[in-house]
C-alpha cells in the first residue's frame, strides 16, 4: 500500500518547480529573439561580419565570468534577489541596445547580457538541483533542456512579428525577459541552501583523458558558432528576415533529433568509434553547406541535419571524459568542463567572422568543416596511442549541450532511464549534484 508514496512525492516536487520553468522559458525566447534580431538589425546598419563576430564573441566571455562569479552574490543576497536583479540588467540591456546602435556599444552590452544569462542559468540550476529527488530528476532534466532549445527557437521565430529596423522587437524581448521576474518572485518554493564550490584543474583533466579536452573545445566551438552566427550567415547570403528565422531554428530543433538515438549508440558501441562517425557526418555536411547558394532551400535542410549531429557530440564527449575519470571526481571535473567549453565559445565568433570577411558567406561553413576536420583527426590519432575504455565500462550518455551547466554534467544513469527510480520508496535521496554519479562505476 505504500508504493505510490514516492510517485506523489514526485508529482509534488515537480509542481514546486513550475515557477522556475515558466521564468526560465520567457528567458530563453527573449534571449532567443534577440540573438537574432541583433544580427539582422546589424546587416541594415552595415556593420561586417567581424563586428558581430566581436559583439557574439562578448557575449560568451560575459557568460564566462557570470557562470565563475555569481555564487559571490548567491550567498550575499539569496537567489531570489539575485535571479531577479539579473533578469532586471538583461531586461535593461535589451532596451539599450534599440537606442545606442553601434558595435562597441553592442559588444559591452551584450557582455553584460552575458553575465545576466550565465547567473539566471546558476540560480535556476542550484534551485533545481534542491527540489530533485531520485523520483523526479530525469523528468526535471528532460524539461530544463526542452525549454533551454525550444525557447530559443520559439524566440527566433519571433523576428517574423515585428520590423527589425525599428524598436518594437527590442521591446518585446525586453518585456519577455522581465516578465521572467514574476513567476520566480512569485512563488512559494523555499530558496536552497548553496553547494559547496569544487573543482578539477583542466591540465588535470587534459593528462587524464586529452580526448575529452580537445574534443570539448573544438565541439564547443561548433557549436556556439552554429547558435550565434548563424544569423550573421543568413544576412551575409542575402536571405530575407523569415528565411533567416527558418534557418536558424532548423539548427535549434535539429539540435533534439538526434540526442537520444546517437547517445544510445555511444552507450552500446565503443564511444570515440561513435563520436568520430558523428564527426565525419558533421564535416561532410558543413561542407556540403559551404558549396549551396543562398537561394536554396536546402541550406535549411543542411542545417537541420547538421544540428541534428553535431549538436550531440557534447553530451558524447562529456561521457568520453567521465568513462576515464574517477567517479568521486567527476563532480568536479564538471566545471572543468564548462570551462573548456566557454574557452571554444568565446573564441569561434571572432573566427567565424574572420573566415567570412576572407572567403566570404561560404567561410561559415567551411571552418565548420576545418574545425570537425581537426576533431576527426586528432580522434583517429588518439585511437592509435590508447586503447579505449571497455563498452561495459562506459558512462551513460547525457543530453547536454556546450554551455549546459553543472546540473546536466552531474546527472547519472537515470538520465537515460528517467522512470526508473519510481519503485523506490522515501524522498530523502540526494539532489542532482548527488549520489547519482555513483551509477557511473
Amino acid at each position: 500500500m505504500t508504493a505510490p508514496a514516492p510517485r506523489q512525492s514526485a508529482s509534488a516536487s515537480l509542481m514546486g518547480v513550475w515557477a522556475l520553468f515558466l521564468g526560465f522559458a520567457f528567458l530563453q525566447v527573449g534571449h532567443g529573439l534577440q540573438r537574432i534580431l541583433l544580427p539582422i538589425r546589424a546587416e541594415s546598419e552595415g556593420f561586417g561580419a567581424t563586428a558581430m563576430g566581436l559583439v557574439m564573441a562578448s557575449h560568451f566571455a560575459g557568460y564566462l565570468v557570470g557562470a565563475k562569479g555569481i555564487m559571490r552574490a548567491l550567498s550575499s543576497v539569496g537567489h531570489v534577489r539575485t535571479f531577479a536583479a539579473l533578469a532586471s540588467l538583461a531586461s535593461t540591456a535589451v532596451l539599450v541596445n534599440a537606442v545606442v546602435v553601434m558595435p562597441l556599444s553592442w559588444a559591452a552590452v551584450y557582455f553584460i547580457s552575458g553575465i545576466c544569462n550565465a547567473g539566471v542559468c546558476v540560480v535556476l540550476e542550484s534551485w533545481l538541483n534542491d527540489r530533485a529527488t531520485n523520483e523526479n530528476r530525469g523528468r526535471i532534466l528532460s524539461v530544463y533542456m526542452v525549454i533551454m532549445m525550444g525557447g530559443t527557437a520559439v524566440g527566433q521565430l519571433l523576428v517574423n512579428v515585428g520590423a527589425p529596423t525599428g524598436f518594437e522587437l527590442f521591446v518585446l524581448s525586453s518585456v519577455l525577459i522581465s516578465a521572467a521576474v514574476l513567476p520566480v518572485t512569485m512563488s512559494a518554493s523555499t530558496t536552497p541552501t548553496l553547494p559547496s564550490p569544487e573543482s578539477m584543474p583542466i591540465r588535470e583533466i587534459y593528462r587524464t583523458v586529452p580526448s575529452a579536452v580537445v574534443g570539448l573545445f573544438l565541439c564547443s566551438f561548433v557549436q556556439a558558432a552554429a547558435s550565434s552566427m548563424g544569423a550573421v550567415f543568413g544576412t551575409e547570403m542575402g536571405m530575407s528576415t523569415q528565411r533567416i528565422a527558418l534557418f536558424t531554428s532548423a539548427g535549434v530543433i535539429g539540435a533534439v533529433l538526434l540526442q537520444m538515438p546517437l547517445g544510445n549508440l555511444s552507450d552500446r558501441y565503443p564511444r570515440r568509434a561513435v563520436i568520430l562517425a558523428v564527426a565525419i557526418t558533421s564535416c561532410g555536411l558543413a561542407a556540403i553547406g559551404g558549396l549551396l547558394p543562398g537561394s536554396s532551400i536546402l541550406l535549411v535542410v543542411v542545417n537541420l541535419l547538421f544540428g541534428a549531429f553535431v549538436f550531440p557530440l557534447y553530451g558524447q564527449l562529456v561521457a568520453l571524459g567521465n568513462d576515464w575519470i574517477p567517479p568521486e571526481r567527476r563532480q568536479a571535473a564538471a566545471a572543468g568542463f564548462v570551462m573548456i567549453s566557454s574557452l571554444g565559445c568565446i573564441t569561434s565568433p571572432m573566427v567565424i567572422a574572420m573566415s567570412m570577411s576572407v572567403f566570404g558567406p561560404a567561410g561559415y561553413f567551411w571552418t565548420h568543416a576545418a574545425v570537425l576536420a581537426l576533431l576527426v583527426a586528432y580522434l583517429s590519432y588518439r585511437t592509435r596511442v590508447r586503447e579505449a575504455v571497455p563498452v561495459e565500462r562506459q558512462s551513460p550518455f547525457k543530453p547536454i549541450l556546450a554551455r549546459s551547466g553543472s546540473i546536466a554534467h552531474t546527472v547519472g544513469r537515470w538520465v537515460m532511464h528517467p522512470l526508473a527510480g519510481w519503485h523506490r520508496q522515501g524522498d530523502d535521496h540526494p539532489g542532482l549534484y548527488g549520489h547519482g554519479d555513483e551509477m557511473y562505476s
